[in-house]
């Protein structure tokens, strides 16, 4: 007798995520936010890249900092100065997309993803990848792993394990860049009837503002460039995914 797959992906929720971000998204039936583990500065939870006068421009979210690092969970990590980065960050977006092809389709939206009201780290990237998400017309279930019932024990591969045995996970569809320490937990994975897979997606190219072409930039580049239509199909097209 066969049984339903029930294929998951768990992410920390990331600034202006990149394109493989979205496919990994789409590609699941739950996609999870990981939003009860220690924040890491400078990762890719409070900066991400716009392409700015032809080049790279990294634009990161300054965090209030607390007095005891190990209370720096997701979850309650707050924005420094919120409403001036707010400002900062939509007067960078206007100046630099305002010639872009989709930029009178796409720029209220933006606007609004930036000026939400949250000055928590973790509320204000995942209200930006749902809300685009659904623009998309992406239909995963996603689940705020802060909100459910699940008690953490563990961490790393062990943390993901326990994560899927929790949502009866068969599949876990994991970024490439996991791997080395899942691999270690592949036994106990096997174990537990779950296969894992990994993203190896291939970033397609697409029409951007300026002269050369730079990939790996993040999602507001996109739309500002495509408008919603065009990015979902040029999201899928970069897709591909391996089993172990």
């Amino acid at each position: 007798m066969g049984y339903n797959k029930l294929k998951i992906a768990i992410m920390q929720p990331t600034f202006n995520p990149w394109l493989g971000y979205f496919d990994l998204i789409d590609y699941v039936d739950k996609f999870i936010f990981l939003d009860t583990v220690q924040l890491t500065r400078r990762s890719w939870q409070v900066r991400n890249k716009l392409k700015i006068n032809d080049k790279e421009h990294m634009f990161t979210l300054p965090l209030v900092k607390e007095m005891h690092r190990d209370d720096e969970i997701i979850s309650k990590v707050k924005i420094l100065n919120f409403n001036n980065n707010q400002n900062k960050l939509y007067s960078t977006l206007q100046s630099n997309y305002k010639k872009a092809k989709f930029y009178s389709q796409v720029d209220s939206f933006i606007k609004e993803l930036v000026y939400f009201e949250s000055e928590l780290l973790g509320e204000y990237n995942i209200n930006i990848i749902k809300k685009i998400a659904e623009k998309l017309q992406i239909n995963t279930e996603f689940i705020i792993l802060s909100k459910t019932g699940f008690e953490q024990k563990s961490s790393k591969g062990d943390l993901i394990l326990d994560i899927c045995r929790y949502f009866n996970a068969t599949d876990y569809i994991s970024p490439l860049g996991s791997k080395e320490y899942l691999n270690k937990e592949i036994d106990n994975f096997n174990d537990s009837q779950i296969e894992i897979f990994y993203q190896y997606y291939e970033h397609p190219i697409y029409r951007q503002l300026g002269k050369e072409f730079i990939p790996y930039i993040g999602i507001f580049d996109l739309l500002y460039n495509e408008g919603f239509e065009n990015s979902a199909k040029i999201i899928r097209s970069g897709r591909k995914y391996k089993g172990v």
